[in-house]
């Protein structure tokens, strides 16, 4: 034989022979492997014998691409052993030989193209397109192809290089702009386009700045419980915005020692009054609500709104707080913003779903195909696992017989024996039971028990109303007109954006505007009493366990 043939056979035996190591090195099926090396034994054959063997080669290809259909094939190294077995039939090879390699090259493209997009590695998937876009370039090029097959070709080449430019301008940017005027585009269903991934790539964030925050303004507190609190004359800065921490362990400026004839609030709450302000010009709603006051009554006596919110806090922690840190800057009234932090004491109560979870969405290298996935898993989704057959009956509950109720009535208990008013609240949140289930899921991706959390806070606000229905001398607060499910208003399910707090605000000034206004016009009464302990006694329940109490709910 020619040098050029024996230079020709051993390359192809080297190919083949990479081929089966991989294969082997991969565990592939041994019908596979087997058929891979009978694949390039034909070849090797038909060389010495000096005749075509096409038809073998056509005939064990079958045998390897069987077998392999019994595997994921979706793995980038099979796509390294096609192309490995298409160099082998590429090399000085008939016209019959050449097309099958050119089968194997093709298929080498494809495999490449969907293992990068099933595992979400850009790498692989451009890498894929760029091979099959090369290849079917040489097909029309260095074979006959019928006018059909052409206008096959030409429609995949105009997918393989349309579908990655119009990515290049829809896709939202994969590094997160930090910018306050620019993070909406991650948190917010409509601003993100309902991309979860968006929204899964700004929530890391979010808690890792949220973390730096607090590491600041947070104090330890061992052996207590609550374990921590804030740091008195502490300041930080959350994203753009500062947070300072006055010398009583409130967000806010300095609360004068004297309080004279002003009129002074207490909110109550949780993070979502302290405030998780991103903005240099974002304020707080107590802070808001302050000024809507002193706008709109124009009071003659001062009025002065305390942000005795805290991150992490519970009603069940804040009313740990009442009989000394509450209690010493003499509000004339309280206005409690509670919620989320204590949904555990109702969540025993709520009927659990059952069956399996709604889909992921899965971050592709392409967004346009990656959401019509995500849109076609959905619709099957709720074909068969339809939202009120997805719910374990649980027997009806008295929303005043939960542990959320007795913590309550401890609060109402402690204003009433101190001469305090007391405002309930209710709580809103991105998303409620009338919301549409793509924003709901948009929000999953970091929230994972949305749904029971949506239920809770239903139960919650039945609780309030009955609370404030039976206490004559309580105010109730509905704060959720314009605000609850409207998820623009929110940064995730339940932190707002400015024009949230705003509105909170709002719906706070409107439930209380009426007391407050024949309040201040009565003459300040003398608070000098209430510098003593606590009237009312220190709360002995708050030391039973919360969990006992919630699981008792559960066996109501």
């Amino acid at each position: 034989m020619p040098f050029s043939v024996w230079t020709t056979i051993l390359t192809q035996f080297v190919l083949i022979a990479g081929a089966i190591l991989m294969a082997v090195w991969i565990r592939a099926p041994w019908v596979s492997i087997g058929g891979i090396g009978l694949l390039g034994g034909s070849l090797l054959v038909g060389r010495f014998a000096k005749k075509n063997a096409a038809t073998a080669v056509w005939a064990f290809s079958v045998l390897v691409w069987v077998g392999c259909a019994t595997t994921d094939v979706w793995y980038v190294y099979f796509a390294m052993i096609a192309g490995l077995i298409a160099a082998a039939l590429w090399i000085n090879a008939p016209a019959r030989e050449k097309a099958i390699g050119m089968t194997w090259a093709l298929l080498s493209a494809v495999i490449c193209i969907g293992a990068g997009y099933d595992q979400n590695q850009q790498g692989p998937f451009y890498f894929g397109i760029l091979e099959a876009v090369g290849l079917l370039i040489i097909l029309r090029a260095a074979f006959h192809v019928s006018p059909a097959g052409v206008q096959v070709a030409n429609t995949a080449l105009l997918v393989l290089v349309g579908l990655p430019a119009i990515d290049f301008f829809v896709r939202p940017s994969y590094q997160l702009d930090p910018r306050p005027e620019t993070c909406w585009k991650y948190y917010s269903y409509e601003g993100a386009r309902g991309n979860p991934s968006a929204f899964a790539r700004w929530w890391p964030y979010y808690l890792e700045e949220a973390d730096a925050a607090q590491s600041v303004i947070f104090e330890s507190l061992p052996g207590r419980i609550p374990n921590f609190c804030l740091r008195p004359k502490s300041h930080a800065l959350l994203f753009e915005s500062k947070v300072s921490i006055n010398g009583q362990g409130f967000r806010g400026p300095e609360i004068p020692a004297e309080k004279g004839d002003a009129y002074r609030i207490v909110a109550l709450g949780e993070s979502t009054t302290f405030g998780m302000t991103i903005g240099p010009q974002d304020k707080p709603w107590p802070e808001v609500l302050e000024q809507l006051i002193r706008e709109r009554i124009k009071p003659s006596r001062p009025v002065q709104v305390i942000n005795a919110g805290i991150p992490a806090y519970s009603l069940t922690d804040n009313l740990t707080r009442l009989p000394g840190q509450i209690l010493s800057v003499h509000p004339d009234m309280i206005i409690s913003y509670h919620g989320f932090n204590g949904f555990n004491l109702i969540n025993p109560a709520v009927p659990q779903l059952k069956g399996p979870p709604p889909p992921k969405y899965c971050g592709r290298p392409l967004k346009l195909p990656a959401d019509c996935e995500y849109r076609f898993k959905m619709f099957l989704f709720r074909r068969g696992h339809a939202p009120e057959s997805n719910t374990r009956r649980a027997p009806p509950i008295d929303p005043l017989a939960t542990p959320y109720a007795a913590r309550y009535r401890q609060l109402i208990e402690f204003t009433q024996t101190n001469d305090i008013r007391l405002a309930l609240a209710n709580f809103s949140m991105a998303v409620n039971k009338n919301s549409d289930t793509n924003v709901i899921e948009f929000y999953r991706s970091a929230f994972k028990a949305i749904y029971i959390q949506i239920r809770a806070n239903e139960i919650h606000s039945k609780l309030i109303a009955e609370l404030a229905a039976q206490n004559r001398n309580v105010c109730l607060v509905d704060t959720h007109p314009h605000l609850d499910g409207v998820d623009q208003m929110f940064i995730d399910p339940i932190h707002f954006t400015q024009a949230g707090r705003r509105q909170l605000a709002e719906n706070i000034f409107a439930g209380i505007r009426d007391v407050l206004e024949k309040d201040l016009k009565r003459k300040a009464p003398d608070h000098a009493r209430l510098t003593g302990p606590l009237r009312g006694g220190q709360f002995p329940a708050l030391e039973k366990n919360d969990a006992e109490d919630a699981e008792k709910t559960a066996q109501q």
